[in-house]
């Protein structure tokens, strides 16, 4: 049997985009391995991979070259480039990378995402034209809660508030403005945070909103899986809901960067800022990275929202 490696960027959203590869090439009739920071805790998501942490560096060519294959998510980290390095050393030939955007390390059997299409799509056509098969799938395998019902509590609003970079965050008082304006709707707001988050937020539950206490990736899924609806930032967790089947709005200062990385799995809205901001970074003046947040309005996130509510109501009307 033919076997597959694939090393993957350290985000939970790319560790889910990337087992998109991950299940197409099991179904081709591979054994595959994937490589990634949260190996223990994404086995209990996925049953038809092995999950490993990221060999050392100077492991990677007597650990990789084994492999038949080796698919490699260009991230730009020093990981990437230290397999730049053996590939262009003839030291690693089994090496295929996937570039979000063009790269000077770019070769012919490497694939460059298209940009008008979302990065789970990108993935399943790069996979279809890879392994030289006719489907094009976005279908990862990802195991569905056992015991619960879909979308049992469809008042329930997920918010995540957070990301693993502070400058992909909409403000904390305008999360918390949107929280109330959502609970005057009826709905139900629970914020969803890591353990080392959740003290900045203790406040909320005094607002009258719930604070989800989700210590491992399968009890958060299986709360969102349970949920109604998500809002959050670009994060790992809003490709979790929508792999999941849940619908979400996922805001952003960056319309050309939402536009490739928004979670594609079920149906979602991404919400930026009407106009477009310049990065003038030659005067200092990055608008774009380090001001959006003030030209989103939680009026335009909400009406968002609604467009959201009304689209998933009528899908449900239709089925």
């Amino acid at each position: 049997m033919k076997s597959a490696a694939i090393v993957c960027a350290q985000g939970l959203g790319d560790a889910l985009l990337m087992m998109i590869a991950a299940w197409k090439l099991q179904k081709q009739g591979y054994t595959v391995t994937f490589f990634h920071p949260k190996a223990s805790e994404l086995e209990k998501l996925f049953d038809h991979t092995t999950f490993k942490p990221y060999p050392n560096s100077e492991d990677f060519s007597k650990t990789l070259k084994p492999f038949d294959l080796v698919l490699v998510e260009n991230d730009n980290s020093k990981r990437a480039w230290d397999l730049f390095k053996l590939r262009g050393n003839k030291c690693l030939n089994n090496l295929i990378f996937l570039f979000p955007t063009k790269s000077i390390k770019l070769t012919e059997k490497d694939f460059l995402f298209e940009q008008a299409l979302p990065v789970a799509a990108n993935i399943g056509l790069a996979c279809a034209k890879l392994l030289k098969s006719p489907e094009i799938t976005k279908e990862n395998g990802i195991l569905l809660p056992k015991n619960l019902i879909y979308r049992k509590f469809p008042k329930r609003i997920v918010i995540h508030p957070t990301s693993r970079d502070p400058k992909r965050n909409w403000s904390q008082a305008k999360f918390i403005n949107l929280a109330h304006k959502l609970k005057k709707k009826k709905y139900e707001v629970c914020f969803s945070l890591s353990p080392e988050e959740q003290k900045e937020w203790e406040f909320v539950k005094l607002q009258g909103f719930h604070l989800i206490n989700s210590p491992t990736l399968r009890a958060l899924a299986n709360y969102l899986y349970e949920s109604g609806f998500f809002i959050g930032n670009d994060s790992g967790t809003g490709h979790l809901a929508s792999n999941l089947s849940i619908p979400t709005l996922t805001l952003s200062g960056n319309p050309k960067r939402i536009g490739l990385w928004r979670p594609d799995w079920y149906h979602g809205e991404i919400c930026t800022p009407k106009l477009p901001l310049p990065n003038l970074k030659g005067i200092g003046l990055s608008l774009r990275d380090n001001y959006w947040q003030n030209f989103l309005t939680t009026k335009q996130v909400l009406k968002q929202f609604c467009h959201l509510e009304k689209l998933q109501n009528h899908l449900e009307c239709a089925l």
